[in-house]
């Protein structure tokens, strides 16, 4: 008489074993992966920084005023364009929308427009400000969204906004070309005192660049 055995439907602990390897390896290329490709996009931010620079200064060359408060953008530049103040200053909503369309017309920049913005890669969108408290001068800033072009809301943590300063300026929040600032409904601080606040992974800060 044969003598049959029956193989347990189970898994072997070998098995088990080699899963939870394969597993444990799925999940960090997908964390890598993950990391890399926002790497890609805080380094697009500063990309498109520099472009808004470049065509800033070629402009102020050209036309010897800021865009946006360019006062003969109209009669110069485009029939359909509002002229600025022609104060040095972009200070309203306003003045800053016209700054990109100054800028579009121009055809110094090509970035599209939503809302009268650039959009930014990591989210949010750019204005233009030289009205920031504590902050002289004219700064690009990266921000979700303002209603006064003085406040505004945060887009990044402070560890992507710590990257960005790091890679391509002082690493000091305040100090240097590149700066932050603590959105308007953040719910922590995005530095304390010259540090970034790591431990904040709220996206709160604000990230200003110096045009101007």
């Amino acid at each position: 008489m044969k003598i049959f055995t029956r193989k347990s439907g189970g898994f072997s602990l070998i098995e088990v074993a080699i899963a939870i390897v394969v597993i444990g390896l799925v999940a960090s290329f997908a964390l890598k992966g993950k990391e890399l490709i926002n790497t890609v996009k805080l380094r697009s931010v500063v990309e498109q920084v520099n472009a808004i620079k470049l065509a800033t200064q070629t402009f102020v060359d050209k036309y010897g005023a800021l865009p946006g408060d360019f006062s003969k953008a109209r009669e110069i530049i485009n029939d359909s364009l509002v002229n600025g103040a022609g104060n040095g200053h972009i200070s309203s909503t306003e003045d800053a929308k016209r700054f990109w369309q100054h800028l579009a017309a121009s055809e110094l920049l090509n970035m599209e427009l939503v809302d009268g913005y650039p959009v930014s890669k990591v989210g949010g969108y750019y204005t233009v400000s030289s009205n920031i408290a504590n902050h002289p001068g004219t700064w690009i800033v990266l921000c979700k969204k303002t209603k006064d072009n003085q406040s505004f809301e945060g887009v990044l943590s402070p560890a992507d906004a710590y990257f960005i300063d790091k890679n391509n300026d002082t690493g000091n929040p305040t100090t240097g070309e590149i700066q932050v600032i603590k959105g308007a409904s953040a719910s922590g601080d995005c530095f304390n005192g010259n540090q970034y606040n790591l431990k904040n992974k709220s996206k709160d800060c604000v990230v200003i660049f110096k045009i101007w």
